[in-house]
């Protein structure tokens, strides 16, 4: 295990098992009670140190989470295009194979300074309020995808739960950037709306995957195994969701500073 090498200036490299060197920030906090790793897309590594913590204990943290680390950044890698800097627009359009679904958008302008979205009819998404913010008007939708997801979810992950005899205690659906599920200790669900823009199968293998973890909560081979009894073909669909990102329309993602 390599230790990273760190300037007076808070900048540290890091040499990861996959051969790249990666740069990353050391940031100290006078609110942090713990070391904290923090990845993305935009920024990559940053470490949340507490005052007065040793520099030492920060880099062999670092060093101990150096495959973690490059396995998050290769999901990363994937999104990135999903984080640019282009100018947002207003979908008018679009499908949730999740669901076999079309849905198409109406933007309605009234004297609301806000702006809302619902299903109008069959298909057919109405936006309306101050809709020349086109942020707002990705806000609104995003705010429509979470509540849908909630009770396609829902009934999917119960179906799921009942087929394979595994148990959870809720669900949350979330927006979340870079994780398409987790589950706690406590056997609590959480789920990434966006998972309805992925083919069924993948769904599927994404709800299995996180009952599996109310029998392992961590990666070993034990659950894996549980996993491939309850999803057969559970290798070849692990491998295709490296590249499920790119099925994710850039307004479905969570901006900076919104809930969803």
């Amino acid at each position: 295990m390599t230790t990273p090498a760190v300037d007076a200036s808070g900048q540290a490299h890091l040499d990861l098992p996959d051969g790249r060197g990666l740069e990353f920030e050391i940031r100290s906090s006078a609110k942090a009670r713990s070391l904290r790793l923090k990845v993305s897309a935009r920024d990559g590594l940053v470490v949340i140190a507490p005052n007065g913590v040793e520099r030492g204990r920060v880099m062999q943290l670092v060093a101990s989470k150096a495959d973690w680390i490059a396995e998050r950044l290769s999901e990363f890698d994937a999104v990135r295009h999903l984080v640019s800097d282009a100018l947002p627009v207003r979908p008018q359009a679009f499908d949730l194979p999740a669901l076999a679904e079309s849905w198409r958008v109406e933007y309605r302008p009234t004297r609301s300074q806000t702006v809302g979205a619902r299903t109008d009819q069959p298909g057919r998404i109405l936006v309306a309020g101050a809709i020349e913010d086109v942020e707002a008007c990705q806000a609104a939708l995003r705010r429509w995808l979470a509540r849908h997801a909630k009770v396609a979810l829902s009934t999917w992950l119960g179906n799921v739960a009942q087929q394979t005899g595994l148990c959870y205690t809720d669900l949350a659906v979330k927006n979340q950037r870079t994780r398409w599920g987790s589950c706690t200790a406590h056997g609590r669900v959480s789920l990434n709306c966006k998972l309805l823009f992925l083919p069924r199968e993948l769904v599927r293998y994404v709800i299995a995957h996180e009952l599996c973890h109310t029998l392992e909560s961590n990666h070993s081979s034990r659950f894996w195994a549980h996993l491939r009894q309850f999803e057969p073909g559970s290798d070849a669909l692990h491998g295709k969701m490296r590249d499920a990102w790119k099925l994710v329309p850039a307004w479905a993602q969570r901006g900076s500073g919104s809930l969803l």
